[in-house]
């Protein structure tokens, strides 16, 4: 399957059930499609209303002044497989349907689903779904989600799998709490048309999508699946996140999308050759998501750690001897600069614990002269930062990363703050993330990403490549 292009980018959309109540699915899909400022032709449809949110509502598909790119139909299951006849008698060719009930829900929903694709395959149509929450497409102004939706900023991060999260509960998580930022989702949901092989052939040649995360319970045709995935993670970093690792999730995926979980040895062998990186939950998604997003790729896996804390230290050193990572020693030079801000007794290696040296010299020159003569040896391909948020520590932590980033751009950065006042590291995570440094809350995760990002920069045959 191809052509998804209109599910992101359309010219026109018609909403099938569009409602003046506010709260209704019908309602908040029009008010999405408002609020994200899209530019195309929008077509509320509803017999009852004559206009809808300020827009002209149409009574049915034949009243429209012309075909629509996509079409959103939220309409109770029993309806579906009726409309979807009507679309084909239009010419619509590309189709969200959000209603649940079918494959999810036994024998007469997975019979109503094939009596729906069985109309939709005959008339070339596409479909997303059932069960789909929808898409969301920044750089298209497009969200045709059922949950409500603020306007999000444009990135280079597109998501997509079996959960209606990504265009509800994630969508607003990522934009109020992470500060990457979104290209594309799309909410499979039972995947009876759209699949993950079709949304990473896509994605894998989007020029707006830098870095893919998908979530799946299962895939249908493993050697397409395959293909696609190498194809795509031979392009871009492809993160993978599967359920259905234990019975018991066996069965919960069995209600929640009807979909066949599959062996997870067999799937983690298949991601592995691909050159995909499978992810055990969604934090570690969005740690890599984040990683990939705002870093360079590293020239290898050396890595210096500057820390407030020892306890910093040791965590850092144990997280990168488990993840491939080194933390080579300082050469000679590096040694020296650091020694400019730190007591003669205190030691000096990496990871640097410069806590005397806040003392002896404060927070400002302690961690720009051991981060910057770290930075500056050639054996420290990344460099993390750990921040204690205690007044003590208090510093210009963005201008601290710019001047780093500066001499050398080609290096991944990335800080840790770690325990302290909430409301402090709330605004320096703000601050560093909206100038593009990752920040995490401990040095394991923070290691985790550098390791996934040398990965990938170790992967033979990836042609990704890209500083920022």
């Amino acid at each position: 399957m191809s052509g998804l292009e209109k599910f992101f980018y359309p010219g026109s959309v018609a909403v099938v059930g569009a409602s003046r109540a506010r709260g209704k699915a019908g309602n908040t899909v029009v008010a999405n499609i408002l609020e994200f400022g899209f530019e195309g032709e929008v077509f509320p449809i509803n017999p009852g209303a004559s206009e809808i949110l300020g827009l002209r509502a149409y009574p049915g598909i034949s009243d429209l002044p012309k075909t629509p790119d996509l079409l959103v139909a939220v309409l109770p299951r029993d309806m579906t497989a009726g409309l979807m006849a009507e679309c084909a008698r239009s010419g619509i060719e590309n189709v969200i349907v959000p209603a649940a009930g079918f494959s999810d829900a036994g024998v007469e929903g997975r019979r109503l689903e094939e009596e729906v694709m069985s109309v939709a395959r005959r008339a070339g149509i596409t479909v997303m779904g059932p069960n789909s929450i929808g898409t969301v497409c920044t750089g298209g102004k497009l969200a045709t989600s059922i949950v409500t939706l603020d306007r999000m900023r444009a990135g280079d991060v597109s998501l997509f799998g079996q959960t209606g999260m990504f265009s509800s509960g994630i969508a607003r998580w990522i934009e109020t709490e992470e500060q990457f930022r979104i290209s594309k989702i799309a909410c499979l949901g039972n995947k009876a048309g759209v699949d993950e092989s079709d949304l990473l052939e896509y994605l894998g040649s989007d020029d707006d999508t830098r870095v893919i995360g998908m979530y799946t319970e299962g895939v249908r045709d493993g050697r397409r699946f395959a293909q696609a995935l190498k194809g795509a993670a031979a392009r871009k970093p492809v993160l993978v996140l599967k359920s259905g690792n234990t019975e018991s999730g066996v069965r919960a995926i069995s209600s929640h999308t009807g979909a066949l979980a599959g062996s997870d040895d067999v799937f983690s062998g298949l991601a592995a050759q691909a050159g995909a990186l499978r992810v055990a939950d969604f934090e570690e998604m969005f740690d890599l998501a984040k990683a990939f997003s705002f870093c360079p790729l590293p020239a290898g896996p050396g890595v210096g750690v500057v820390s407030i804390t020892g306890v910093g230290c040791v965590l850092s050193a144990d997280a990168a001897g488990g993840m491939g990572l080194e933390l080579p020693s300082p050469a000679g030079e590096t040694l020296a600069g650091m020694r400019e801000v730190l007591p003669a007794w205190a030691p000096v290696s990496n990871p640097a614990d410069i806590w005397a040296g806040i003392e002896a010299s404060g927070a400002e020159a302690s961690y720009r002269a051991v981060a910057g003569a770290l930075i500056d040896d050639p054996s420290v391909h990344s460099l993390v930062a750990i921040f204690t948020l205690i007044p003590e520590s208090r510093i210009d932590a963005a201008a601290l990363f710019g001047s780093l980033r500066e001499r050398h751009p080609e290096k991944p950065l990335a800080a840790v703050l770690m325990a302290g006042d909430a409301r402090m590291r709330l605004e320096w995570k703000q601050e560093l993330e909206s100038s593009g440094i990752p920040a995490y809350p401990w040095p394991e995760r923070a290691m985790r990403s550098i390791a996934a990002l040398w990965k990938f920069a170790d992967l033979p045959g990836s042609d990704y490549r890209s500083v920022r």
